[in-house]
């Protein structure tokens, strides 16, 4: 699996675990920056375009073309990239709860 180049993609947060998981619900399914943020509840629009972007810029994510809005779809090996993420954050990490963070992501 090839890493993550941009860093704060790594780093847990409760937002970005919700995008993570909510884009691993479906990998092979499109998705446009309002349809992440309306099954990812609690996250900023902000938060999701900033993330889908990044995500995006790291090839995690690429472009669906021929489509009006900016739709994406996790690249093939996306999901194994965000599940790899996502099984390196410290166990014991709840969405909304912070507690467990390693010093330096708060």
């Amino acid at each position: 699996m090839r890493p993550l180049s941009a860093r704060v993609l790594t780093v847990w947060s409760p937002p970005r675990e919700t995008i993570y998981h909510a884009l691993l619900v479906d990998p092979s399914r499109c998705w446009t920056v309002a349809q992440v943020a309306e099954v990812a509840p609690g996250v900023s629009v902000e938060a999701v375009r900033s993330t889908l972007h990044l995500l995006l810029g790291d090839a995690v994510m690429e472009i669906v073309p021929r489509q009006r809005l900016l739709t994406l779809r996790l690249a093939p090996d996306g999901a194994d990239v965000l599940g790899r993420t996502i099984a390196d954050w410290e166990p014991g990490h709840t969405i909304g709860d912070m507690s467990g963070a390693k010093a330096g992501q708060r």
